[in-house]
């Protein structure tokens, strides 16, 4: 438990260290969702976006926190897409530390602070739709970059 908390501190201190990050992440694709970002679901899982393209495609990571599941405190990677306050995004459960087997697809949007959406997690091998396991996180935001120059003037 105590690792989850220090990945998602050390998370959080990079994030706010990135004064750098480029201001040109404001497009009507991404406006809605400021870049890099943490968010934390009701699980304690969290999603990191750390960048969006002109065009909406993100990528970040995630971590699982949810009880009962595997692949627990381990970085992996996400990728999806903004499309205004629309949001998708999935993760390969698979790193060099734990694979999972399976894959998640989230997809939701982002309303009152929150992102709200459905996931469906389908495993490798699966062979009918009713093995896919389904159902809903609620995303809230925990950090965002500081956009401010680290050189003071005087």
């Amino acid at each position: 438990m105590q690792t989850k908390y220090l990945i998602t501190l050390l998370l959080s201190l990079l994030f706010s260290l990135s004064a750098c990050a480029d201001s040109s992440n404001t497009d009507s694709n991404s406006a809605s969702i400021l870049v890099p970002s943490s968010w934390v679901n009701q699980d304690g899982s969290t999603l990191s976006i750390t960048s969006v393209d002109s065009a909406g495609q993100i990528t970040g990571i995630y971590i699982n926190g949810a009880a009962g599941y595997n692949c627990q405190n381990i970085v992996y990677p996400v990728t999806g897409w903004i499309y205004g306050t629309a949001i998708t995004f999935d993760t390969k459960w698979e790193s060099t530390i734990e694979s999972c087997n399976s894959i998640t697809s989230w997809a939701g949007f982002l309303y009152q602070g929150e992102i709200n959406t459905f996931w469906n997690l389908t495993l490798n091998g699966s062979t009918s739709t009713s093995q896919i396991i389904q159902g809903k996180d609620t995303f809230t935001q925990i950090t965002t970059s500081v956009r401010k120059s680290l050189i003071s003037k005087k």
